[in-house]
């Protein structure tokens, strides 16, 4: 059996993902296409738009014959710690031959040799890094203009590193080569709107973010039927019909409160949360209004919006450093978490099984089997995911099952 694996977020899915699966399934002739993604909370430190399942089940009828779980311990990171946990996901199912990411460049020769830089951190390279740092410059600056002196002839370099998909490709080439796995990476270039595009028309492609303000603002709505499967469309339309759709607003009382019955203690423990900033947030406390207001109030040159957003998700989550800590060296996930599959390829869910060179979670049946570290990182994660539908349900006043008791989707 021939397969490809993709890591995504699908936050919404739209037309571009659909292609993306597509292409993939087409270039690489594959059987199964197997996706990792994101739980309810996304690597941008921010709630997923609509609920995992929801976002699985558009996947599944889009083409995509697996879904399986990134755990948010890992989603809500950093590209590189997020890249190299999707990556060796799909790796430690056994079964995954190409790696298929999109890219603004389309093209793998450049980011490459990127990635081979930062994989091998050569002298000359490191000396420039440092000398930018010093001089006051944020890291992705500083690693970019010491990328530029180290490869003078890559030259469209700024352009490759200040974009999101290529920082993400580069991440997993750079993971593939920890690793030392055998999948063959391959890129698929984005078609239409950027993955930042505020604007609504691409031709038949529309960005995620696009469609998370539309909804957001409630401005043409309707219109996003262009963009989207039908399935993810009707998905979305109901979220938002019911109230059902989460915004990181809608987490601002629960962070209020969670930062308060903290403050005696500071933050410092919960992970990517240094002393400066566990400082920051306490001194700002009494200037809380909402979590957006909150991380515009707390970046910095050095640390950008994204990244506080993320570390104060991580305090709301209980995302420490001794769990991190504790997943790296136990080489990343503790299980996969399947969330659907199709029927006609249910011949994959029995490989997973077989291959997987880690316990591979369809139940809650399947938890009661892992060994207690495993069963602890489960129910956490059960536990950040139930946050997330506590929020759909005081918001829409409809009751929601708990995370470990929903089934697979099955399409």
């Amino acid at each position: 059996m021939k397969v490809a694996g993709i890591i995504a977020e699908y936050n919404p899915f739209h037309n571009g993902h659909a292609y993306h699966i597509e292409q993939t399934r087409k270039i690489t002739g594959a059987d199964r296409v197997v996706i990792a993604m994101s739980g309810n909370f996304t690597q941008r430190g921010a709630p997923a738009i609509y609920d995992k399942y929801s976002r699985t089940t558009a996947a599944l009828k889009a083409g995509a014959d697996l879904v399986i779980q990134i755990p948010s311990v890992y989603s809500l990171s950093s590209a590189e710690f997020f890249g190299k946990a999707a990556v060796t996901l799909l790796e430690d199912t056994g079964l995954v031959q190409y790696l298929s990411f999109g890219t603004e460049a389309g093209e793998l020769d450049n980011i490459s040799k990127l990635a081979d830089i930062l994989y091998e951190e050569p002298e000359r390279y490191k000396s420039s890094l440092k000398k930018y740092l010093k001089a006051g410059e944020t890291f992705p600056i500083a690693r970019s203009r010491a990328l530029m002196d180290y490869c003078p002839e890559i030259t469209n370099l700024t352009e490759i590193t200040s974009s999101p998909n290529n920082i993400l490709a580069i991440e997993y080439l750079k993971s593939l080569k920890t690793l030392g796995s055998s999948m063959i990476p391959m890129t698929i270039k984005r078609q239409g709107a950027d993955h930042n595009d505020h604007y609504m028309y691409q031709g038949n492609n529309i960005s995620a973010k696009a469609i998370r303000e539309a909804v957001s603002y409630g401005t043409q709505v309707q219109s996003l039927s262009e963009y989207m499967n039908d399935t993810s469309f009707t998905s979305l339309m109901g979220a938002i019909e019911n109230n059902q759709t989460v915004f990181e607003n809608d987490l601002s009382g629960m962070m209020i409160y969670k930062l308060i019955s903290e403050r005696e203690k500071g933050y410092t423990k919960y992970f990517d949360v240094s002393e400066e900033l566990s400082d920051r947030i306490l001194n700002n406390l009494d200037k809380f209004t909402c979590l957006t207001e909150f991380c515009d109030l707390l970046k910095t040159k050095d640390k950008t919006y994204t990244r506080i957003s993320r570390a104060l998700f991580h305090i709301l989550l209980g995302i420490t450093d001794e769990s991190i800590s504790s997943a790296e060296y136990s080489g990343m996930c503790k299980y996969i978490r399947v969330l659907g599959f199709r029927k006609e390829a249910e011949d994959v869910i029995s490989e997973l099984k077989t291959k997987a060179s880690i316990p591979v979670i369809t139940g809650y049946n399947d938890a009661k089997n892992l060994y207690s570290e495993q069963f602890k990182d489960y129910i956490n994660e059960c536990r950040i995911e139930d946050l997330y539908y506590a929020v759909q349900t005081m918001k829409s006043g409809i009751p929601s099952k708990s995370d470990m008791s929903r089934p697979l989707v099955v399409v």
